[in-house]
């Protein structure tokens, strides 16, 4: 029987790369969206893998009839792809609580409701992989990504507290950290800037800081390369517990690391542009 895999927030980008990717190496594929109608036409090139999902992570009610579905075809999750978030964007002092709470809710809670309805059947057969889709985010943070890094942040620590709690029932749990990837997901980023540009006192960091990460994703690598990351993780006897995708950002991830905090952000603030706001 084929090892099933379930797979959040797969109508596009990552998701639905690794969607397909998963489905070509073998595994029985669910991925789930919020709009069923955007997964159509993975059925047609899943070689026969994939079952589409309606599934709002944020829905309890949602999240179960969606496991029903699973379940009343006789198996048992293997797999669980946490992949499913929101972007937000702005700086930390003008973004309203509202939004703060919103992506909150998408990128924490809905994560772990998912993966609260998920373990029961992964602890009764002994085995188990989880793997949560983090970001280059969680550990390095830009500016007016205050609000994405921390529910970033806040997926390193749980995943930790996670991997730590279920190694004496046999499930497994990494984190794959992906940098810039060419996807919709950093267009719609940008785009949430629009409404800081002519903000005071921000506008001309914003706008700045647009510039530069609007060439971001465009000129990055494929969404393939979390794809790979995941299958080593589901696959793997040991999986790392954290990815980084494409590898080559390991290296930003070991700077920041190693220098003191004071050089870092002077680093990144070269970088983006943002050097020329510093105050002598």
């Amino acid at each position: 029987m084929l090892q099933s895999v379930l797979i959040t927030g797969a109508s596009s980008g990552i998701g639905e790369e690794c969607a397909v990717f998963l489905a070509h190496k073998g595994f029985r594929v669910f991925a789930a969206a919020r709009r069923i109608d955007k997964l159509k036409e993975l059925t047609a090139v899943g070689s026969g893998r994939i079952t589409p999902l309606q599934m709002d992570v944020t829905d309890k009610a949602s999240i179960d009839n969606a496991l029903k579905i699973i379940a009343d075809e006789g198996l048992t999750l293997y797999g669980l792809v946490n992949n499913a978030g929101a972007a937000m964007m702005g700086p930390v002092e003008r973004l309203p609580l509202d939004d703060w709470r919103s992506v909150f809710e998408t990128n924490v809670f809905g994560l772990v409701a998912v993966t609260q309805a998920v373990l029961p059947q992964m602890r009764a057969a002994g085995r188990g992989r989880i793997v949560n889709i983090g970001s280059l985010t969680g550990r390095i943070a830009s500016p007016f990504q205050g609000a994405y890094a921390a529910t970033k942040h806040a997926v390193e620590g749980l995943s930790d507290s996670l991997r730590r709690e279920l190694v004496p029932h046999g499930v497994k749990v990494s984190v794959v950290r992906p940098g810039a990837i060419n996807t919709p997901f950093g267009h719609h980023e940008a785009e949430m800037l629009n409404k800081y540009e002519n903000d005071d006192p921000y506008g001309d960091q914003v706008r700045a800081f647009k510039a530069w990460f609007s060439k971001q994703h465009p000129n990055a690598p494929s969404p393939v390369v979390v794809a790979e990351a995941v299958h080593h993780a589901l696959t793997a006897e040991s999986p790392h517990s954290r990815y980084t995708a494409p590898f080559k950002m390991s290296y930003a991830l070991a700077l920041r690391n190693l220098l003191p905090s004071g050089v870092t952000d002077r680093v990144l603030e070269r970088v983006n542009g943002l050097d020329k706001f510093r105050k002598k």
